[in-house]
């Protein structure tokens, strides 16, 4: 019964998310991150990079849904209802969104209000053209701790 009652999602207060000063708001502008990933078999270096893009601001997090992973031929080990859950329980993350296709990024980015839109490099289609609407970072995709270093730099 008492589960019956809980939401299928949960909305966490964050240590960010506390009322500022009115000086403070006016100089430090609201930003929401946004990546996408697959994250099938999440580890700690996962968890790295997402604790480092939200220190960017609130970070919308796209899982690949199952759909997607079949037609990109990257069959996942967990279903997508599992991989959502694991991202929702992670403190760093505000939203988790599915992922259905490579062509919502634009559509994503303008209903999220989106300020930085982070992407592993070879991963996904080009983001050239995001360029223009949203500030776009690149992160390496073999080596977290790299991964890490450079967008702490780059930031």
């Amino acid at each position: 019964m008492f589960e019956e009652s809980l939401a299928p999602f949960r909305v966490r207060a964050r240590v960010h998310d506390a009322p500022r000063s009115s000086m403070a708001s006016e100089s430090i502008p609201h930003r929401n991150v946004l990546t996408y990933g697959r994250f099938d078999g999440f580890t700690t270096g996962h968890a790295l990079m997402l604790g480092q893009l939200a220190r960017m601001g609130d970070l919308i997090v796209g899982c690949a849904s199952d759909a997607l992973c079949a037609a990109t031929g990257q069959a996942s080990r967990l279903p997508f209802e599992a991989r959502r859950a694991l991202l929702e329980n992670c403190r760093h993350v505000a939203r988790v969104i599915p992922l259905e296709s490579w062509d919502q990024r634009l559509t994503d980015i303008v209903n999220y209000n989106v300020s930085v839109f982070a992407v592993r490099g070879g991963l996904g289609p080009e983001c050239a053209e995001l360029d223009q609407i949203v500030q776009v970072v690149h992160m390496p995709s073999e080596d977290t701790s790299l991964s890490i270093a450079l967008l702490t730099k780059s930031a």
